[in-house]
């Protein structure tokens, strides 16, 4: 259990679902995120969440793309509530 989210066995499997979702349904749900972080958790956008690294080896599958590397690195910062917001949200979307 070495990523952060691994905790949430739910949530896990979730976000994992990323890694070979069609790009077109991705991008729905990843504007839908960022747009439930920005309300319910705004203060994660200006903590340096928004300083994508434009150059560095990317390490991990969601580092190739700035929005799941800024959902990914955002919710890494969330309180339990936004947690189950965003868990809510894409179970409801059927990922």
């Amino acid at each position: 259990m070495n990523r952060w989210y691994d905790r949430d066995r739910k949530l896990s499997c979730l976000l994992d679902s990323f890694k070979t979702m069609e790009e077109k349904s991705r991008d729905k749900l990843c504007t839908g995120i960022i747009g439930l972080i920005k309300k319910y958790q705004a203060t994660i956008m200006d903590d340096g969440v928004m300083d994508f690294p434009l150059e560095f080896p990317n390490r991990r599958w969601y580092d190739k793309d700035p929005y799941l590397w800024l959902i990914f690195n955002g919710l890494s910062q969330a309180n339990n509530r936004l947690i189950k917001i965003v868990t809510d949200y894409l179970e409801k979307m059927s990922v």
